[in-house]
C-alpha cells in the first residue's frame, strides 16, 4: 500500500474482504489520489476525488453482491452490516457501463460540481408558476433560485460538546441521530478508514492519527462496549446532545431531525430525552425513505417513509391535562386529517405509512404537555404509556368498535379489555395480532399479575384472584385503574371473605376517575356471569358511596373532563 506494506489496523484482517486484483487496483488509484495530494494547491481536486473513493471501495469488494429480487449490482454494507452474500459478484473496474465501476462513482461528483455552480431544487409541479408544464410527464421540477453558496465551518467532535458555539446563537440544528443498537457506524466506517486514512493522516493528523474511528463516545446502545447497560448509556449520550442543541439554539430557533426505528424501546428513548432536553414537537412531515423498514411492530410496518421531526424551545411550563381529555384532542386533531389521508389511500399509500403520519400527529399534540398529563390527580403517564395509548386510539379509531372501551381508562387496562372482551383466555397468536404495532407485549400483563400463561395460553387472573392477593396491604398503593376495579369486583364474589366497603371508605384509598366506567364496562363485557354479576353488584356499592362522598364524586369527574 502507501506505506510499502499493509498496514496492521485494528479492523483485523480487513484485507480478506477483497480480491487480490481489487486490492492492487484500490491500491494504484489510492496511490495516484495521495500524490495528487501532496502538492497543496491540489489537494482540494485529490479531496473531491477521494469522494469517489469511498463509494468504489463499497462496489469492489467479495461482500458486493447480486440482488436476486431487483435484478441488478448491489454494494457492500447496503444493509447496513458485514454479512457475506451467497450471490457474491465481482463487478469491472473500469468498464464503460453499468452500475459499480469508477466511471458510475465519479459521475455523480461531476453532477455535484454543476450543482455547487448552480444550485437547483425540486419543487412540485402544482407550485410552479409562470411555467407551462402541460408536456411534463412528472410530479415534480428542477427550480434554479440563483442561490449563492458560502463556505462552510467544519469541526469533527462530539454532539455532547458544542462548547465552540456561543449560546442562544443558532437559528437552526439539523441532525439525524443514530438507531441505538440497529446500526454500529463506527465498526461500519472502519471499512472505509483503512483505506482513506492512509492519504488523510498526513493531511489532517488531528483528525485521523488513530488507527480506527473513535468509539468512547459513539451514541449507539453496543452491549460489547457497555455490556451493563447499552441501553441506559446511549439514552444518556443522547440526551447531553439534546441538551446542547437545547443552548446553542436562539429562542425562536429550530431543531430539525429524522428517524425511524423497528423496535419501541429507540423511539421512546428519542422522544423522552428529546421532551426532557426542553423541546417540543412543532411539527412532523413524512418523507420517503431509502428503504422499508421492518416487518410488524410500532415504527416498523414495512414503512416506506421517515419522520421529519420539527422541534422548538419550550418558553413556557407545559400545561396539566387529563389524560382522557387528551385522548379526545388527539382523536379530533386525527379526524381533521381524515379526508386528507384518505385521498392519499387511494392513490396507493400502504395503511402503515398513513398511521406514521397520524401517529405523528397525535405526538405533536401530546408533547405540548409532556410530563403534565395525568391518568388521576397525583399520577402522571409515561411517554411509553402514551405511546400505547395512542397506538391503541388509532387503531381502535379504525376499527369503529361497536363496544367502546372505557374512555378514561390507562393505556395497559385499555389493551387488556380490547383482548380478553368477552373472553377470559386467549391463545399466543391472538395475543401477538391484538398486541402488534401497541408498543405494548404480553410480558407486561405478565409482571402485573394480571393474566397468567399455561401451555401457549394466555388466562385472565380472576378479580377474586387479584382481591386476594392485595389482603393486608395498604390501600394508598392501589393506583391502578384496573386493580382498583378488579379489588371491588373479587371483593363482591360470592364468600370472598373481603369488604368491598371496607376498601371504598379506606381513608388511604382514592378512587380512580376511571373506576365507574370499569366496573360498568366489565357488568356488560365482562368474561363470565359471575364477573358481570359481581361487577353489577360493585356498581351499586360505588354508587352508595358516591351519595355519601359528593365533593370527592364531583372532583373525580371535573378532572376527568376539564384536566
Amino acid at each position: 500500500m502507501l506505506n510499502g506494506g499493509i498496514p496492521n489496523h485494528g479492523f483485523t484482517h480487513w484485507w480478506k474482504m477483497f480480491l487480490p486484483v481489487q486490492l492492487l487496483c484500490l491500491a494504484n488509484l489510492l496511490y495516484a489520489i495521495n500524490r495528487l495530494g501532496n502538492q497543496p494547491h491540489r489537494r482540494p481536486a485529490s479531496l473531491f476525488v477521494l469522494g469517489a473513493f469511498q463509494r468504489f471501495i463499497s462496489n469492489q469488494n467479495v461482500m458486493a453482491f447480486w440482488h436476486l429480487n431487483r435484478d441488478h449490482f448491489a454494494p457492500a454494507l447496503s444493509n447496513s452490516n458485514f454479512h457475506p452474500k451467497s450471490t457474491v459478484i465481482e463487478v469491472g473496474a473500469f468498464v464503460n457501463q453499468g452500475y459499480g465501476p469508477w466511471s458510475s462513482c465519479f459521475d455523480s461528483l461531476l453532477e455535484s460540481a454543476d450543482w455547487v455552480a448552480d444550485p437547483w431544487e425540486l419543487v412540485p409541479v402544482a407550485l410552479v408558476g409562470n411555467v407551462d408544464t402541460s408536456d411534463l410527464n412528472t410530479k415534480s421540477v428542477k427550480v434554479y433560485p440563483r442561490d449563492q453558496l458560502l463556505e462552510a465551518d467544519i469541526r469533527n467532535g462530539s454532539a455532547t460538546d458544542l462548547s465552540w458555539l456561543a449560546s442562544n446563537s443558532m437559528d437552526l440544528v439539523i441532525t439525524d441521530p443514530p438507531f441505538s443498537g440497529l446500526v454500529h457506524y463506527s465498526e461500519l466506517s472502519d471499512f472505509f478508514n483503512c483505506w482513506l486514512r492512509l492519504p488523510l493522516k498526513s493531511w489532517f493528523p488531528e483528525v485521523f492519527a488513530g488507527v480506527d474511528t473513535p468509539k468512547s463516545l459513539e451514541v449507539v446502545a453496543n452491549e460489547a462496549r457497555n455490556p451493563k447497560d447499552s441501553d441506559a448509556y446511549y439514552k444518556r449520550l443522547l440526551t447531553e446532545s439534546w441538551c446542547e442543541a437545547f443552548r446553542v439554539l436562539k429562542r425562536g430557533g429550530i431543531l430539525a431531525f429524522t428517524f425511524h426505528h423497528k423496535d419501541d424501546e429507540p423511539w421512546v428513548d428519542v422522544l423522552e430525552s428529546l421532551f426532557d432536553s426542553g423541546f417540543y414537537l412543532e411539527a412532523t412531515y413524512p418523507i420517503r425513505s431509502d428503504e422499508t423498514k421492518g416487518e410488524g411492530e410500532f415504527g416498523s410496518r414495512k414503512i416506506e417513509f421517515d419522520i421529519i421531526h420539527v422541534c422548538r424551545k419550550r418558553m413556557t411550563e407545559p400545561q396539566p391535562i387529563s389524560w382522557a381529555k387528551m385522548r379526545r384532542e388527539v382523536l379530533r386533531e386525527v379526524n381533521q386529517l381524515r379526508t386528507i389521508l384518505e385521498s392519499h389511500r387511494a392513490e396507493g399509500l400502504p395503511d402503515a405509512d398513513l398511521n406514521v403520519i397520524r401517529r405523528g400527529k397525535a405526538l405533536e399534540y401530546y408533547s405540548r404537555h409532556y410530563g403534565q398529563v395525568f391518568v388521576d390527580e397525583d399520577r402522571t403517564i409515561t411517554l411509553k404509556e402514551a405511546l400505547v395509548g395512542i397506538n391503541l386510539l388509532l387503531d381502535e379509531d379504525g376499527e369503529r368498535a361497536k363496544d367502546p372501551l372505557p374512555v378514561h381508562s390507562e393505556p395497559l387496562t385499555r389493551q387488556l379489555l380490547r383482548i380478553f372482551q368477552g373472553a377470559i383466555s386467549r391463545d399466543r397468536g391472538e395475543m401477538q395480532k391484538y398486541m402488534r404495532g401497541t408498543g405494548s407485549s404480553p410480558d407486561e400483563f405478565l409482571k402485573l399479575g394480571w393474566c397468567s400463561e399455561k401451555n401457549k395460553v394466555y388466562h385472565l387472573a380472576s378479580p377474586l384472584e387479584i382481591a386476594r392477593s392485595w389482603k393486608g396491604k395498604q390501600r394508598a398503593g392501589m393506583t391502578s385503574d384496573y386493580e382498583q376495579a378488579m379489588v371491588l369486583i373479587g371483593a363482591c364474589f360470592a364468600n370472598s371473605g373481603i369488604s368491598a366497603e371496607g376498601t371504598l371508605n379506606n381513608e388511604n384509598f382514592r378512587v380512580h376517575p376511571s373506576l365507574k366506567g370499569l366496573l360498568e364496562w366489565h357488568a356488560i363485557q365482562g368474561g363470565n356471569s359471575e364477573i358481570r354479576n359481581a361487577a353489577n353488584r360493585a356498581m351499586t356499592l360505588l354508587r352508595t358511596w358516591e351519595a355519601g362522598n359528593r365533593d370527592k364524586a364531583a372532583q373525580m369527574s371535573l378532572f376527568a373532563e376539564e384536566g
